[in-house]
């Protein structure tokens, strides 16, 4: 039997149909709900390319080729090094490494909790972030430009 032949005999068959005028044949049904919505398809490819990235992110920080040895560590001018600079731990970096990792898990959360929409982040947290990152950024000028304050009252 041919495509053709079945397809109309599908179409003529009462029990295949839904109602004479009152819906599609089991044949659109079945198509229907075998192919998912381009929006669903959309969702799950960014939803794998997302984790995909996490993964091999997470794959070269576990080889080592991703280095997190020296992730908090600035430099600072120093008098008594030979190269004039020295490492130090900088308390920037810690500070605006925990303000950034609590704001994007707030955001995190709100996305979660109404994933329909992007939530307003508040002010006082978009407050917090940029004190936090002009803390950030006056420690490490200063470090650059002046050393240590103890070496510059010298």
């Amino acid at each position: 039997m041919s495509i053709r032949h079945y397809l109309l005999n599908l179409r003529t068959d009462p029990e295949s149909q839904l109602g004479a005028d009152n819906g599609p044949s089991n044949v659109s049904i079945g198509l229907q709900q075998s192919m998912p919505s381009p929006t669903a398809a959309a969702y799950w490819e960014g939803l794998i390319l997302l984790g995909g990235f996490f993964g091999i992110v997470a794959w070269k920080m576990f080889t080592g080729e991703i280095g997190l040895d020296q992730l908090l560590d600035g430099d600072i001018r120093d008098r008594n090094s030979p190269d004039g600079f020295s490492t130090y731990v900088s308390e920037g970096r810690v500070q605006s490494l925990i303000i950034t990792l609590f704001s994007a898990g707030y955001y995190l959360v709100r996305v979660v909790n109404n994933p329909k929409a992007f939530p307003a982040l508040p002010n006082e947290l978009l407050a917090l972030l940029a004190g936090s990152q002009a803390l950030y950024l006056g420690g490490k000028a200063q470090a650059m430009l002046l050393g240590r304050l103890r070496d510059f009252l010298k």
